[in-house]
């Protein structure tokens, strides 16, 4: 209880000295706060000892927090791997979307009628401190509505996935990945014509 024994279990782990800690669903049934702490523990293991974490979990959140690579599976496949930044920022398998695109994707994109959607992703200093789409409105003259936003922090960094409904067609779709891919620390796709 408590963490209790995950506490036990990670103890009992380091009496051999091992370079590799297995932690399967470490956090998985556990109240945030002990999630928290159950984490941070890791986390100090692995920079204090330098022993190297492997994190089996089902909780994005936890690789969010303490992972620095991620790999994906599928049906027992791995569908996709790589640093978690990359992963995030621009998913390439089915599985991976699904788990980092927000909720209610394809239900926004599918409502989003007569206009082109655009992800963004934005990490670190761009995700908090630019005005992005006012920037892009009136440099460019690109009319953008927010269909989703949201805004997280992986590892020590902000990182933020949006939706934009662009209106005007084709050229303003166009204009619009433009501008954007044009910022560092940015990424834009395009996801529906």
């Amino acid at each position: 209880s408590g963490g209790q024994q995950q506490r036990v279990a990670i103890a009992r782990a380091l009496a051999t000295k091992p370079k590799i800690l297995l932690c399967d669903e470490a956090t998985s049934a556990l109240d945030p706060q002990t999630t928290q702490s159950i984490l941070s523990l890791i986390r100090d293991i692995h920079d204090r000892l330098g022993i190297t974490v492997i994190v089996i979990t089902h909780q994005m959140s936890v690789v969010e927090q303490i992972c620095t690579r991620v790999a994906i599976l599928d049906n027992g496949v791995v569908a996709e791997e790589g640093k978690v930044s990359d992963v995030f920022s621009a998913p390439k398998s089915s599985a991976a979307r699904a788990l980092v695109y927000p909720d209610g994707y394809e239900q926004t994109v599918t409502a989003a009628e007569g206009e082109g959607v655009i992800r963004v992703v934005f990490n670190g200093a761009n995700a908090t401190k630019t005005p992005l789409i006012a920037q892009m409105a009136m440099e460019k003259n690109i009319a953008a509505s927010i269909l989703s936003a949201s805004t997280k922090s992986i590892g020590d960094k902000a990182y933020g996935n949006m939706l934009l409904g662009i209106t005007g067609g084709r050229e303003q779709v166009e204009k619009a990945l433009s501008y954007l891919r044009a910022i560092p620390d940015i990424f834009a796709e395009e996801v529906k014509p």
